[in-house]
């Protein structure tokens, strides 16, 4: 599956450390990459929405890109995700994760405005036709714009480099009727975008997930993919009962809190929240830390 596809298995998305006075803590940073290839990740997704990358600049965008890049040597494939609001910045911070030296590109729906189907149309093939690395379409729908089957289906079919897509819908009607309306031969890697579907979306034909959790927690995923890759699927459905439970401890508290403050009790620490984030409260940390050792995780 290696040769065939550039994302499989279990990917990461990419926590970013901050220090106390909200700089990013780039040696922190590259021991979570190094600490995520040690451990069998497939793939670095950076610059994600729960990256925290919306407080980040452009050039702070573009180093953390270019340390995974550096870090991870050619062992994995790094992708570096654009989230912006029209195509042409868009192009731009992509042309720095080119000179980076990324295997590829990912596109989130820009935020907030209300675009038509045709404008998410125009913007993920204005930036996908504008690279000859391959690309990738982040369909977040927390950005306020879902992206249809139908849009998505004919970007897929107009535009030769899209090879995959990271589904974060959590809606299994969704990809079905993408997966019908894109057919059997256009080459198409599915990844489950919520590591709360990734039996779902595997047995639907998804290659695997781009997780969060992984940052964490890699081992508690890369058993899951590994069960579903067996076609062990009484495991694979316990793991995922898991999973499930694990991701409502990771959830406790403010927005990426909870996973900073785990990553702390792993001894694999990802650094501070940027203000105005919060840190989990001393209450929180307790919810948290009951429910992991319940689930043997810490």
């Amino acid at each position: 599956m290696s040769e065939k596809y550039l994302l499989y298995g279990a990917a990461s998305e990419i926590i970013t450390p901050f220090t106390e006075n909200g700089e990013v803590d780039y040696e922190l940073l590259e021991a979570e990459y190094e600490f995520l290839i040690n451990n069998g990740i497939t793939g670095l997704f950076v610059n994600g929405l729960a990256s925290e990358s919306l407080m980040l600049d452009v050039d702070q965008r573009v180093e953390v890109v270019r340390r995974a890049v550096k870090v991870s040597a050619g062992r994995i494939p790094v992708f570096g995700n654009l989230i912006n609001n029209s195509i042409d910045l868009a192009i731009q911070c992509m042309r720095r994760y080119e000179e980076c030296g990324v295997d590829g590109i990912f596109i989130t729906p820009p935020l907030i405005y209300k675009y038509t189907g045709e404008g998410l149309y125009d913007y993920f093939a204005g930036i996908a036709s504008a690279t000859t690395l391959p690309v990738y379409i982040y369909n977040a729908p927390e950005t306020g714009n879902k992206v249809s089957p139908e849009i998505l289906a004919k970007l897929f079919l107009n535009i030769p480099n899209l090879r995959g897509y990271k589904d974060s819908t959590q809606d299994i009607i969704h990809q079905q009727t993408l997966i019908a309306l894109i057919g059997k031969e256009r080459h198409f890697e599915l990844m489950a975008g919520s590591d709360a579907q990734i039996l779902s979306t595997s047995l639907l034909g998804g290659k695997g997930i781009v997780s969060l959790i992984t940052c964490v927690f890699p081992k508690l995923i890369l058993d899951l993919v590994d069960a579903i890759e067996r076609k062990d699927y009484d495991q694979a459905q316990e793991l995922q009962g898991k999973v499930l439970r694990v991701r409502q401890a990771l959830k406790v508290g403010p927005f990426m809190g909870a996973y900073k403050y785990v990553s702390e009790l792993i001894g694999s620490p990802l650094g501070k929240m940027k203000a105005p984030l919060k840190e989990v409260s001393e209450a929180e940390k307790a919810k948290i830390k009951d429910l992991l050792t319940k689930e043997n995780m810490i």
